[in-house]
């Protein structure tokens, strides 16, 4: 998954076309040119036309909500308010969940139910007849009857089927069925399919205040909810009426609930049809207009604070006004986008002009420029979101996330200066608002000052502390010019507080993302690839000891020179460091690992130890790749040989005879230095190599070989494409020479003991 992920992000940076500072060569051609360009033109774009929608064409002589109108403003002529797409909606739900739910009454199945159940009443009247008739002309009546009741069961049953024949031949015994006919006849038809009996409750619409009306014939009949019956409760009100009888008549309730049942058939059927006519006609009634103030009346008071109210007044005042402009010049409605964009446009033309005057490199690299409209982008969506969207208090806008990126990211002096056209841009975004502002330069200008030194992950805590004391002077600054309640401005300090906390977290998790696809290599990076217990390091120093404190040397050296001629001396050291790591694979054919063993290219052919020794650069690169090493420290691996000649293979391979072969078969593949700080590597790596061959490592010694090796680089055009003067090399040696005799002082002999004699 590692690997796949690593993948994807050279992929980006392909398309990206990211390269690291050193390899993007300077390129001012027509291309470049249009793509810088339109990159400008599609930014100012995105964000003159969709940021903040809602107050895009709102002029800014017409105060918004919350904001103090300083001139009465009157109603030219009749203003017309529109209600808003919410207010209609909230309306026509409401109208809609007025409308009842409409439940026709099918009196020909409660009639058939009712019918049924007094002929199946009248079957067993007359099967009642027929048992006494024959109780009274047999005298083994006890044994007759039950055979006789029997017969009957059977043929009740044939024509009522639904009704259980247990029911049936307990009903037969009891002798009469004109109680069982009254009782539940009356229940049946008094109150339960009084009001009707539905199929099932759940048909029923929400909500459960909604009115319900049962149409009987003609007429329109208001019933409670609670009062409608289905099937399941419909059995519960039988069961319950005839417990209430039992009080007052002596009856079988079971046997009277087991025949009743079965004749409750559900005739309430829900009229959706109807329902729906009747929403749609009760949201035709509802007017679109909200209000109408008649012309001439005052909208606002000079002075006063503007309302919801008196702005949605305000805003229909302006769409009628640009409905009339509209008819007599078009293009008047689009001269505040255009107003608005051009502003925009300005606004980035200064950033440009800024960066070719004082940051060229990056104004030459449109991958960076990209990745400043990236973070322009970012920050404006997080505004959007918290300022318009979920309108909270400025003083939650992550300005400092702005401010940190980019000063992390480029350096302080970038950072400041986008800080002020962030707050430009706002103010212009925001109706040209000058608390944002100023709440923007002051709290990014802190929080450049605060990370400008930031060079571990953990120091991201320390300006947590100077935006929270910002965000509190701000504050009670700010808040004192205002007639505000005392809660008020402790709670916009909570705001600032938690603002200030949040911000820089925010900040650690979203840098390594422009790290990775923009090839930014921070302080923070380089400090946490300066940790000897580094993976790749650690592999190092296990695997090819001499290479690991061979790199450790070559470090100190760049580092010094580094520091000497201003360049970047932890980037010089952490390059050092890893400048070699390709070795790892076959350490034992390097000089510094071989302890004294016989050299691997004794029984090697020249040309073969030569392919053996450049392999170095490539499987370096190879492993710095799987390491995730950022791009500027890969090129330390591929430039810190350049194109040098492998001197001592070639004379080697001239000495035993061979013939057919090229000078460039002996030389590094490169490419040669491209910065200071690789150029520095260079000539540190051959430096501490050659100096271990001195027999006598004296000062002037090592002055003269330092001095040697600068010389043999300048004459075979390796540092040619580096911006290393004469005045940095002689600083350079100086620096070498200094570290080196203190690596080779001289110690003085101590005598020995006389029990070692």
């Amino acid at each position: 998954m590692y690997r796949i992920i690593l993948r994807l992000k050279r992929f980006v940076k392909r398309i990206l076309k990211v390269k690291s500072e050193a390899r993007q060569a300077p390129s001012n051609g027509t291309r470049s040119k249009i793509d810088k360009f339109l990159m400008l033109f599609l930014a100012a774009a995105f964000i003159a036309l969709l940021y903040p929608g809602k107050n895009l064409l709102f002029p800014l002589d017409y105060p918004q909500k919350g904001e103090i109108s300083f001139e009465e403003i009157r109603a030219p002529f009749q203003v017309t308010v529109a209600k808003t797409p919410e207010e209609l909606r909230a309306e026509r739900e409401t109208a809609a969940y007025a409308v009842p739910a409409i439940i026709d009454y099918d009196r020909p199945v409660a009639d058939s139910a009712l019918s049924r159940f007094e002929q199946f009443m009248m079957e067993a009247n007359s099967a009642l007849d027929i048992i006494g008739k024959r109780a009274k002309s047999s005298g083994r009546v006890q044994f007759s009857a039950e055979a006789l009741i029997d017969s009957l069961k059977n043929a009740v049953n044939v024509s009522f089927p639904f009704v259980d024949g247990t029911t049936i031949s307990q009903l037969l015994r009891m002798g009469s069925a004109d109680s069982v006919r009254t009782i539940v006849g009356s229940i049946l038809r008094d109150e339960i399919y009084f009001t009707g009996v539905l199929h099932d409750l759940s048909i029923l619409p929400g909500p459960k205040t909604r009115p319900i009306i049962i149409r009987l014939d003609k007429r329109e009949v208001f019933v409670v909810r609670d009062k409608l019956l289905d099937i399941s409760k419909a059995y519960i009100n039988l069961l319950a009426a005839l417990n209430n009888r039992t009080l007052s008549d002596s009856f079988d309730v079971d046997l009277y609930y087991d025949l009743g049942r079965h004749f409750i058939i559900p005739n309430l059927n829900l009229n959706e049809k109807e329902m729906q006519l009747r929403i749609e006609a009760a949201m035709a009634e509802i007017s679109l207009v909200s209000e109408v103030v008649p012309a001439g009346d005052v909208i606002v008071r000079a002075g006063s604070r503007v309302t919801e109210r008196q702005e949605k007044i305000l805003e229909s005042l302006y769409h009628q006004v640009e409905i009339a402009g509209k008819a007599s010049h078009w293009y008047l409605p689009l001269l505040p986008i255009v107003a608005r964009l051009i502003l925009t446009i300005i606004v980035f033309l200064m950033l440009y002009l800024y960066l070719y005057y004082f940051h060229r490199r990056i104004y030459m690299s449109n991958p960076k420029i990209l990745a400043l409209f990236l973070i322009y982008g970012l920050e404006l969506i997080s505004i959007y979101m918290i300022g318009v969207k979920l309108n909270l208090s400025i003083y939650l806008f992550p300005v400092a996330i702005f401010s940190i990126l980019i000063t992390v990211l480029f350096d302080a002096r970038l950072g400041i200066f986008n800080t002020f056209i962030l707050a430009i841009l706002l103010g212009i975004l925001h109706r040209f608002n000058f608390s944002i502002t100023l709440i923007t330069v002051i709290i990014g200008t802190v929080a450049c000052y605060a990370t400008s030194r930031v060079r571990q992950r953990s120091e991201f805590l320390q300006p947590v502390a100077y935006l929270s004391m910002t965000y509190i002077a701000l504050v009670l600054l700010a808040e004192s010019f205002k007639v505000s309640p005392a809660a008020e401005p402790l709670n916009l300090i909570g705001y600032g507080v938690i603002n200030s906390i949040i911000s820089p977290l925010l900040t650690v998790g979203i840098l390594p993302i422009f790290e990775s696809l923009f090839g930014f290599t921070t302080d923070i990076t380089l400090l946490e690839l300066s940790d000897l217990n580094h993976p790749l390091l650690k592999r190092l120093s296990l695997e090819a000891p001499g290479t690991y404190h061979h790199s450790i040397v070559v470090g100190n050296l760049a580092e010094a020179a580094a520091k000497a001629i201003n360049a970047n001396s932890l980037l010089a050291r952490v390059g050092a460091y890893y400048h070699d790591v390709g070795k790892i694979e076959i350490p034992e054919y390097f000089v510094e690992n071989q302890l004294g063993i016989k050299s691997k290219h004794e029984g090697l052919t020249p040309s073969m130890s030569a392919i053996i020794l450049a392999s170095h650069v490539k499987k370096g690169r190879q492993l710095g790749e799987e390491a995730d090493l950022p791009d500027e420290i890969l090129n330390f691996i591929e430039e810190h040989h350049g194109t040098m000649i492998m001197t001592y293979f070639l004379n080697k391979a001239k000495e035993i005879g061979m013939e057919d072969f090229s000078v460039d078969d002996y030389r590094y593949f490169g490419p040669k230095p491209q910065t200071r700080e690789t150029a520095i590597v260079m000539l540190a790596d051959s430096v501490e190599a050659a100096s271990r061959t001195l027999v006598e490592p004296k000062s002037a010694r090592i002055g003269n070989l330092v001095h040697d090796i600068i010389t043999d680089r300048i004459q075979s055009r390796e540092l040619e494409e580096c911006p290393l003067t004469l005045k940095d090399l002689a600083d350079i040696q100086e620096s070498f020479t200094q570290i080196l005799t203190g690596v080779f002082h001289h110690r003085i002999e101590y005598p020995q003991k006389e029990e070692d004699r």
